[in-house]
């Protein structure tokens, strides 16, 4: 948050025959096992699993260079379902699931796609909807509605009001207030804050352990140990600014970086192939 601011009839017959409910109902105690129909089901199986990871992979090519393109792709999730797929005692039964669900993926990937295409006109023609969609290409989406999606800041009483969001449910949407209730400047701000925390999104989904490359800069001591703060220091790196008011209101969490640090967001942002001043 700023201050200031894709998985996944036989009652019937028994009535006719006259079967009382305790013969038609399955004992607790007892699982039927889906039915194994043998090897060439099984290969049948794999061979669409295959066709559609390869569907995948040539869909993926449109991400190359994508600063999301982890968030999007879901490298992991896919590596997990090519590591069962190998398993020596696969069954047809579980290679029809695995098949099923990469062609639900495949087809949310297509979707997402086309969203994406979709997007990249900035309809709205605000600032912060052209920020975002430049950064991700149409495949970060910005909702206006951070009054209610956000949550209130805790430090409302002191004047502090949250203006954007990253939730991680869908690390994907940046939420935000509309641009006509803040400056040109603090739209900027606050929208390449957020950004910043897409990609730390991202940055976490490359590693096996969820463990964003960001996070050894914050052991260090960079950014005051401070997601938030790091996202600060990526707003201001990329619009080169040195300050975090306008000269009325003031954003962000109070720590303007230095020149180590917004060294280190450079670094870190062309690791992830994020846009950075």
């Amino acid at each position: 948050m700023v201050a200031f601011m894709g998985l996944f009839a036989f009652a019937g017959l028994g009535a006719i025959l006259g079967l009382s409910d305790a013969a038609t109902t399955p004992s607790p105690s007892v699982e039927a096992a889906p039915v194994d129909t043998g090897a060439a089901d099984l290969a049948e199986h794999v061979a669409l699993y295959e066709q559609e990871r390869t569907k995948i992979d040539e869909l993926s090519a449109s991400l190359e260079g994508n600063p999301v393109k982890p968030l999007v792709a879901l490298f992991d999730w896919m590596e997990d379902q090519d590591a069962k797929m190998t398993d020596p005692n696969l069954t047809a039964y579980s290679a029809e699931l695995l098949a099923d669900q990469m062609s639900t993926f495949r087809a949310d990937l297509e979707q997402s796609i086309t969203d994406a295409q979709t997007r990249r006109t900035n309809a709205s023609g605000s600032v912060s909807e052209g920020l975002i969609d430049a950064a991700g290409n149409g495949f970060i989406d910005v909702q206006y509605d951070a009054a209610t999606a956000c949550g209130t800041n805790e430090n409302a009483d002191q004047g502090y009001q949250t203006v954007g969001c990253v939730k991680g449910g869908s690390p994907l949407t940046v939420h935000l207030l509309p641009d006509a209730e803040r400056t040109e400047w603090h739209a900027t701000m606050t929208t390449v804050h957020e950004l910043a925390h897409v990609y730390q999104r991202a940055d976490d989904v490359r590693y096996p352990d969820d463990d964003g490359g960001y996070q050894a800069l914050l052991a260090q001591g960079l950014f005051q140990g401070s997601e938030e703060v790091m996202a600060d220091c990526y707003a201001l790196t990329y619009l080169n600014e040195w300050t975090l008011s306008d000269g009325v209101k003031e954003t962000g969490y109070g720590y303007v970086c230095g020149d180590t640090e917004r060294q280190a967001i450079r670094d870190w942002a062309a690791g992830m192939n994020a846009p950075v001043g």
